[in-house]
């Protein structure tokens, strides 16, 4: 009987030593999938907060990081960039909303039309694939 407890406990402990290490190698593979996130949703909110109605300011410097990003994104899922169509069709869309809110606004309706394109082209990859 106390063998079985032994035996049973032993095992327990290799599980969770092995589950734990399984789980931060995993974490590690990921991180720059997750700080990619991190930074565009970032750029995102400050991409939102220069296109206020009434009070829009320069989008330049956020778009140009999120381009950067969405390439970064590209690199960080290759394989499915290259494998799979519908997540390219949404790497692209997310270029070409990128890529027509770097080009100057008229005025801050028309910037704030570009901040909700590159909205909702992250929000359709994540509704996709979140």
């Amino acid at each position: 009987m106390n063998r079985t407890i032994a035996v049973a406990v032993l095992c327990a402990i290799l599980g969770a030593v092995v589950g734990g290490g399984i789980s931060r190698a995993m974490a590690r593979r990921h991180q720059q999938t997750h700080a990619v996130m991190w930074l565009a949703q970032i750029h995102l909110q400050r991409l939102n907060q220069a296109a206020v109605p009434g009070a829009c300011r320069d989008l330049g410097a956020d778009v140009d990081s999120l381009n950067h990003l969405q390439r970064e994104l590209i690199e960080a899922f290759p394989l499915a960039y290259r494998q799979d169509g519908e997540f390219r069709v949404r790497a692209d869309a997310l270029a070409t909303a990128l890529h027509a809110a770097a080009a100057p606004a008229a005025d801050c309706t028309a910037a704030v039309r570009a901040v909700t394109s590159v909205r909702d082209a992250c929000d359709a990859c994540h509704r996709e694939y979140r």
